[in-house]
């Protein structure tokens, strides 16, 4: 398997959450919970890219139970508290994250994903994310975690915030697979 199929693997931060998720299953098929999440182990360098989210709604609906300073930064917004479908004003973006929670309890397991977003000053940006389920039972899902990790263009101007967002592409969203 090369680079191109495992594109988390060239992020340290996004592949060190991997790992710890990994690490942290209490048993062959079973999820960690969050319980087992300790933020000292996990760094500066990662915890204000993070955030928890939780399935409210039987999975319907998503909210953000904490949320790190960069992300919250690069939002353009304190998301703590908040509802996914409620912070987006670009419903088509809100329906696509959204999605991305859906299609990780669906797989029981992580997920990786890319998304450009270019704000209304024509600015660009990149974000990758990983999402990974939690269930402090090892079965039904009751939280994520998940990392986000930005790059930003070259140019001047106002940067541009993935919530706020003229527009947006997705890129490759891809199943992690777990030993």
């Amino acid at each position: 398997m090369d680079a191109a199929d495992r594109p988390w693997a060239a992020d340290r931060r996004i592949l060190r959450l991997l790992r710890y998720w990994r690490d942290g299953r209490p048993g062959p098929g079973l999820l960690p919970g969050r319980q087992a999440i300790d933020p000292v182990a996990l760094g500066p360098d990662l915890l204000p890219l993070m955030a928890l989210v939780e399935p409210i709604d039987d999975g319907r609906r998503f909210r953000f139970r904490l949320v790190g300073t960069e992300l919250a930064r690069n939002a353009g917004l304190d998301l703590t508290g908040r509802h996914v479908d409620e912070v987006n004003p670009n419903k088509a973006y809100a329906a696509y994250i959204s999605d991305l929670y859906s299609q990780c309890a669906l797989m029981r397991g992580p997920l990786y994903s890319e998304t450009r977003y270019r704000a209304p000053g024509g600015r660009t940006g990149l974000t990758r994310r990983l999402v990974c389920p939690l269930a402090a039972d090892g079965r039904r899902i009751d939280m994520f975690i998940a990392v986000q990790t930005f790059e930003l263009d070259a140019e001047t101007g106002a940067a541009p915030t993935y919530t706020f967002a003229e527009d947006f592409q997705p890129g490759p969203t891809l199943p992690v697979l777990c030993d």
